[in-house]
């Protein structure tokens, strides 16, 4: 009797297994992806590592491109705005307004279309904020600046009745016009164009007044064969 009890205490003091917590119930997704059309059980997550590598690239790429459109405008503006006040000067009505010349010239590797894109791009939005009227001289095979570059300046260093006939010209000495006594200004674009202007300044100013005479390319005669006879 005296040791039932305590035995019968001890199987009441046996420990339980500890109890799951019950499990905490999801928050209630916000209505707002329901009226934008995601529905109501949407609920936004971390994207995969795919999905995170992909919109790296692309955040990457598009930020680049977007930098450099944003600070070619701003470059753009401020050279405007140095040169905006050349526009705004009056003109002489006899006197011929300033012209500037512009030298293009395709890349070795490349044709004349990216010289004229990289003009209209960079160039050309100064030089209508300027005012300033341009001529284009542009080289479509080696060697055309440099010779078109010397033929201009060997002309100015002529006399004026050693020049030849110009109509245009004579009309405007007769109506009193005169050309800009400045400096006109001249704009080479691409470091091959820079080369063949260089040496189209040494050959114009440096060299005769007279074109010196192209080299003579020999072609080889055909040798006339002897006609083959025919078998007897």
């Amino acid at each position: 009797m005296a040791d039932s009890k305590p035995a019968a205490e001890n199987g009441t003091s046996a420990p339980n297994p500890e109890a799951k917590p019950a499990a905490k119930p999801l928050p209630k997704p916000n209505p707002m992806w329901k009226y934008m059309g995601f529905g109501e059980n949407f609920r936004p997550r971390v994207p995969s590592r795919n999905w995170c590598i992909f919109l790296a690239i692309t955040g990457s790429f598009t930020a680049a491109v977007v930098y450099d459109k944003r600070e070619t405008r701003r470059v753009q503006r401020k050279w405007c705005r140095l040169v905006e006040h050349v526009g705004k000067e009056p003109l002489d009505p006899m006197i011929m307004p300033r012209k500037l010349s512009v030298f293009l010239k395709g890349p070795p590797s490349d044709g004349l279309r990216a010289a004229q894109n990289h003009f209209k791009e960079y160039v050309k939005p100064v030089l209508v904020a300027s005012g300033l009227d341009w001529e284009f001289v542009q080289g479509r095979k080696e060697g055309d600046i440099r010779a078109e570059l010397a033929e201009k300046i060997r002309k100015s260093r002529m006399a004026p009745e050693e020049r030849g006939e110009d109509v245009v010209g004579g009309i405007r000495q007769n109506s009193g016009i005169t050309e800009y006594q400045g400096v006109q200004g001249d704009i080479v674009i691409g470091r091959h164009t820079w080369k063949e202007y260089v040496r189209g300044l040494h050959e114009g100013w440096l060299g005769p007044l007279t074109e010196p005479p192209k080299p003579v390319v020999e072609t080889p005669q055909n040798e006339s064969t002897p006609p083959i006879e025919a078998p007897t």
